[in-house]
């Protein structure tokens, strides 16, 4: 009996409920595939019964640098790995895994829907989910391939990511370490402008 791709019929409602509900927050078939254990072509047949139309094409954001590049991308990387390393067990496999990956991504788009004060930058997506489903899963991979992991901010004792490879000497998560560098430029300039003369190319670069 031909069992439309899924490894296991038993476990055919499953697999078809986690791929719609993984559909309906954005996943892309790549994601679906991986995180139910179905075949790319059975991934795609569910989508476009699911969403009536066909699936997006094309390469999934990848970024290694991604949770580097902006104080809100760290901050919302953050909690959403927060809740993988709190809630989402390594030694989950098939659709367990997958549904546990999808209960963590509910999570974190109600913490942030309920943020009183989002951003610009956040305020421009729906629901202020800067962190769609499908970076959501290429970070939870780098996440558990150890090249991202958690280090303690020795300000407001939060925990905040860093790529492995960099100085795990970092004191200030980017929130606060905004926070500090604004009132260091503050203080420097309310200095004499002699004191501040030699510093100004370094200043200058620094907001580049």
């Amino acid at each position: 009996m031909d069992n439309g791709g899924f490894v296991d019929l038993s476990h055919f409602g499953a697999e078809l409920m986690l791929a719609k509900t993984l559909f309906d927050y954005g996943a892309r078939t790549p994601v679906v595939s991986a995180l139910c254990g179905i075949k790319r072509k059975t991934a795609t047949r569910i989508y476009r019964l699911a969403q009536e139309q066909a699936p997006i094409k094309g390469m999934l954001p990848w970024d290694p640098h991604w949770i580097s590049r902006s104080t809100i991308n760290n901050l919302h990387a953050s909690i959403f790995l927060g809740l993988i390393q709190d809630y989402v067990s390594v030694r989950a496999n098939g659709t367990e895994f997958g549904l546990q990956i999808c209960n963590a991504y509910a999570l974190y788009c109600r913490i942030v829907a309920h943020n009183p004060k989002p951003c610009d930058r956040e305020a421009r997506f729906e629901h202020h989910r800067v962190l769609d489903i499908n970076r959501a899963w290429q970070l939870t991979r780098q996440f558990h391939a150890s090249a991202l992991h958690f280090v303690m901010c020795l300000c407001c004792q939060a925990g905040f990511l860093i790529p492995s490879h960099e100085d795990n000497q970092t004191v200030h998560c980017p929130v606060c370490g905004n926070k500090t560098g604004s009132v260091a430029r503050q203080h420097r300039i309310s200095r004499p402008f002699s004191q501040n003369a030699g510093k100004t190319l370094a200043i200058c670069l620094d907001r580049f």
